[in-house]
C-alpha cells in the first residue's frame, strides 16, 4: 500500500485466485443478495479458488502461504519486463490493455477540440511523434535551462523551485487541515514523488558504503555529467560534482522511514509569518507566491526538522550550484518528452543499473502510460463507462454495509476497550465515508488545450491544469477528492476524509467475482476493505476523530491496552526472517500488519453475517473445503506472489508492507476461526497459543 499525508494503500509492490461447483443457493433464499451470481462459471476455478494448486506435502499450518499456492509458485516465472509478480500484476497487465484500447480507439478518431477523445488521442500521438521530437531536439526546453543556468540570486532559486516541472527544495500540497478538516491548507515538506528532491531512489543511497552504493553514486555523478554534455552545457563534470555533493547534503538530513509515517510528528501548524521564522534563510514570500498561493496565512509543515535543516544548506550553498542543479533536474523531470540520445541515457542509469531491466518499455506503451497518468480522470470516465458494469459498485456496497455491521460487533465485543473510547470508535465507524469505483462528479479538461507536435507544451499545461486544481481546493468546498483514478489496481484509506476509496479496476477476478462463491469474495475484496477500514484505527489512524481531526479520542487505559496488542504485533513480524540475517521490521510495517489483521477479522465476521443473513449457503462443501477453509483459501490465494531475494530485501529495507507470504502466515496464526476451519495443532509452525495471538477488532 501507499501512503501519502492523505492516503494510505493496499499494495505497493506487484503482487492470483482459485476451484468446482457452481453456486446457485445464494439466489434461492428468501433474501437476495448482490454478492453472488449464477450467470457464469467463476473467473478462477469453479467457484474461485484455484484448487490445483494446493499443496499435497506442505501442512496448513507450517506455511498457509504455501499450502495454497506452491503449485503456481512452482509454475510460474516472473515475465521479461516485471521486477516481481503476482496477482496484481496480472490484473494491472490486463487492465493496461483496456486502457490501451480506450487511448487507441482516441487516436483513431477524428473529434472537436476539447471532446476527450480529441485530447486523449492527440497526447498520444504527441509522445509518439518521435520524429518530430527528434528533430526539435532540446528547443522546447531550451530557453528554460538558459534561464536557470543564468538565475543570480537565492530568491530566483526558490521561483523556479514554485514550477511543477522542477525539482524543489520544499514539496507544496493542499490538504485538509488536520486540526480543523472543514478547511483545506497548503502542506510544505521534503518529499514529493511530483518533484523529486534526490536524483538517486533514496537516502541511503547517498552515505551507505556497503554493496553496490558507491559503485552506484559513481555512476550517478558520470550519467549527470553525460546528460550535461549532450545538453550542451558547459563544464559537466565541474557541475555533476556540485549536483551529488548538493544532493548528499540534504539526504543526510531528511526523515527515515519511521519518521515519515508518524503523522502526529508531521504536523506543524505555522501561520506565515511563524515559517519564515522557524525556517529562515528560503524565499518562501517569493517561493509561494511563484506558486500563485502567496496570500495564505497559514501553512502546515511536514517533517518540520528535515525542511528546516535544508533550508540552511539553501543558503549557504552558492546560487551557481543551485542553478546546475535545477538544470540537471529541469532535463531528468522532462525526460520523456526528450529526443533518444537523453532517454536512453537514463534507462541505461535508472532501469539497467538500478532497476536491472533488460529492455525500455515499447514507446506505444509509454505513449499510453503518459496519456492515461496525465488524464487520469478523462480516461478513466471512458474506462468506467466501457468496462465496470453498474451491478459491481452495487455489489461492493453491499459488502461494505457487511464489514460495517462486522466492525460495529467487533467494537462492541472489545473488552479490553472502555465505554468512553468505545461510543468515539462507533462514532467513527459511523461517519465512514465508501468511494467506489469512481467519482460521483468527474474533473473538467475541456479548456486544456492539447496539440498535435506539442508535447512538452501539453506536458506543461497539464500540469499548469493540475495545480489550478489542487490551488482551487484551498476554497474548502470540495469533499469528495480521489487521490486514483478509476482504472488503477490498489486501494486506499484517507484519515483526513475518514474514507475508503476503491477504484473501478480492484472490482474485478480474482479480487471480486460476481461467478464465486461468497466466501471467496468476502476472502479477498470483502478483507481488503477492512485492510482499508482498519487504517482508521491502526497506530496512526487511531490519531484521527470521525470527521479527520487529528484528536486524542482515547482514553489512558484503552490506550494502554491497544498499545500493549500492537507491541506483540510488533514482536510477532519482527521474529520473521525472510532472508539469512534480515529480520523484518514489525515497527515500520506496524500500520499495514494492523491493517491486515483486521481485514481479515472484520471479513471473516462479515462473511459469518452473510451467512446468518442467508442459511441456506451455510454449510456447503465443495470440492472438499468447508465454508471457513474457503475464506481463507481465498486470502492465502490473493497475495500469490514470487519474487527474487533482492525485491524482498528491497521491501523489508524500504517498505511499509510486509513480503506477500507473511501478509498471509502473519495473520491467519493470529485468528482462531483458522485454527478451527483447518485443524491446526502445536505441532505446526504456525502455531500460537491463544494467549498470544493477537486480538484489535
Amino acid at each position: 500500500m501507499k501512503s501519502t499525508s492523505v492516503a494510505a494503500t493496499v499494495f505497493g509492490m506487484a503482487i492470483a485466485i482459485v476451484a468446482t461447483a457452481t453456486l446457485s443457493h445464494a439466489q434461492s433464499t428468501n433474501q437476495p443478495s448482490n454478492l453472488s451470481s449464477n450467470d457464469g462459471k467463476a473467473t478462477f476455478g469453479a467457484w474461485g479458488v484455484e484448487t490445483r494448486y494446493i499443496s499435497k506435502s506442505v501442512k496448513p499450518g507450517d506455511d498457509f502461504f504455501t499450502y495454497v499456492n506452491e503449485g503456481w509458485i512452482k509454475s510460474t516465472k516472473i515475465p521479461e519486463g516485471y521486477w516481481d509478480f503476482g496477482q496484481t500484476s496480472i490484473l494491472a497487465a490486463e487492465t493496461d490493455q483496456h486502457v490501451s484500447d480506450i487511448v487507441h480507439s482516441a487516436a483513431k478518431v477524428a473529434a472537436p477540440k476539447g471532446d476527450p477523445r480529441q485530447q486523449i488521442g492527440d497526447l498520444y500521438s504527441s509522445f509518439m511523434d518521435v520524429d518530430g521530437i527528434e528533430k526539435r531536439g532540446l528547443s522546447p526546453i531550451q530557453r528554460d535551462l538558459d534561464s536557470i543556468l543564468a538565475i543570480k540570486t537565492h530568491e530566483d532559486v526558490g521561483r523556479w523551485m514554485a514550477d511543477p516541472r522542477s525539482s524543489s527544495l520544499v514539496a507544496i500540497n493542499v490538504f485538509p487541515d488536520a486540526g480543523n478538516t472543514k478547511r483545506w491548507l497548503v502542506h510544505l515538506d521534503q518529499s514529493n514523488l511530483a518533484q523529486p528532491i534526490l536524483g538517486l531512489p533514496r537516502r541511503e543511497y547517498y552515505g551507505r558504503m556497503d554493496g553496490s552504493f558507491p559503485a552506484d553514486r559513481t555512476a550517478y555523478k558520470e550519467y549527470i555529467a553525460l546528460q550535461f554534455r549532450q545538453a550542451g552545457i558547459d563544464q559537466p563534470t565541474r557541475r555533476a560534482n556540485d549536483v551529488l555533493a548538493l544532493e548528499t547534503k540534504l539526504a543526510s538530513l531528511q526523515w527515515n522511514l519511521e519518521q515519515l509515517r508518524d503523522r502526529k510528528a508531521n504536523y506543524h501548524l505555522l501561520s506565515s509569518k511563524e515559517l519564515v521564522a522557524y525556517a529562515p534563510g528560503f524565499p518562501w514570500e517569493a517561493f509561494l507566491e511563484a506558486r500563485r498561493v502567496g496570500k495564505v496565512h497559514q501553512v502546515v509543515l511536514g517533517t518540520d526538522t528535515a525542511v528546516q535543516a535544508q533550508v540552511k544548506v539553501f543558503r549557504e550553498t552558492p546560487v551557481d550550484q543551485w542553478s546546475s542543479y535545477l538544470a540537471f533536474h529541469w532535463i531528468q523531470n522532462q525526460i520523456d518528452l526528450l529526443p533518444s540520445i537523453f532517454r536512453t541515457a537514463s534507462f541505461d542509469f535508472y532501469g539497467k543499473r538500478l532497476s536491472g531491466q533488460k529492455e525500455q518499455g515499447s514507446r506505444d506503451r509509454q505513449a499510453v502510460a503518459f496519456a492515461s497518468g496525465r488524464m487520469a480522470q478523462v480516461v478513466g470516465k471512458l474506462y468506467v463507462e466501457r468496462y465496470f458494469p453498474a451491478e459491481n459498485r452495487k455489489r461492493a456496497t453491499e459488502l461494505f454495509e457487511y464489514l460495517r455491521r462486522a466492525f460495529r460487533e467487533s467494537l462492541a465485543a472489545a473488552t479490553w476497550m472502555d465505554e468512553k473510547t468505545r461510543a468515539e470508535a462507533q462514532s467513527k465507524l459511523n461517519a465512514f465515508r465508501f468511494k467506489i469505483g469512481y467519482p460521483s462528479k468527474w474533473r473538467d479538461y475541456s479548456h486544456i488545450s492539447i496539440r498535435q507536435g506539442d508535447l512538452v507544451g501539453n506536458a506543461r499545461r497539464l500540469l499548469e491544469a493540475d495545480w489550478s486544481y489542487t490551488r482551487s481546493l484551498l476554497n474548502g468546498r470540495e469533499r469528495e477528492v480521489w487521490y486514483e483514478s478509476p482504472q488503477v489496481v490498489d486501494a486506499s484509506f484517507s484519515v483526513l476524509f475518514n474514507s475508503v476509496e476503491l477504484p473501478a479496476a480492484f472490482l474485478q477476478p480474482p479480487f471480486f467475482d460476481p461467478n464465486a462463491d461468497p466466501a471467496v469474495n468476502f476472502g479477498s475484496i470483502g478483507a481488503i476493505i477492512g485492510h482499508e477500514m482498519g487504517h482508521g484505527f491502526d497506530d496512526q489512524g487511531a490519531h484521527f476523530d470521525g470527521e479527520g481531526r487529528m484528536r486524542n479520542w482515547w482514553t489512558e487505559d484503552s490506550r494502554i491496552h491497544f498499545r500493549d496488542r500492537t507491541n506483540a504485533l510488533v514482536s510477532q513480524y519482527s521474529a520473521f526472517a525472510p532472508i539469512a540475517g534480515l529480520h523484518l521490521n514489525g515497527q515500520l510495517t506496524l500500520g499495514e500488519n494492523i491493517g491486515d489483521l483486521t481485514g481479515v477479522s472484520l471479513a471473516y465476521r462479515a462473511y459469518q453475517l452473510y451467512l446468518r443473513d442467508h442459511p441456506s449457503v451455510r454449510g456447503i462443501v465443495l470440492d472438499g473445503f468447508t465454508d471457513g477453509q474457503r475464506f481463507f483459501l481465498s486470502w492465502g490465494q490473493t497475495w500469490r506472489y514470487i519474487a527474487p531475494d533482492s525485491a524482498i530485501r528491497y521491501i523489508i529495507e524500504n517498505g511499509y508492507h510486509s513480503p506477500a507470504p507473511y501478509r498471509v502466515n502473519g495473520v491467519v496464526r493470529n485468528i482462531d476461526a483458522w485454527y478451527e476451519a483447518f485443524g491446526i495443532t502445536q505441532d505446526q509452525k504456525l502455531y500460537l497459543p491463544p494467549s498470544e495471538r493477537v486480538r484489535l477488532w
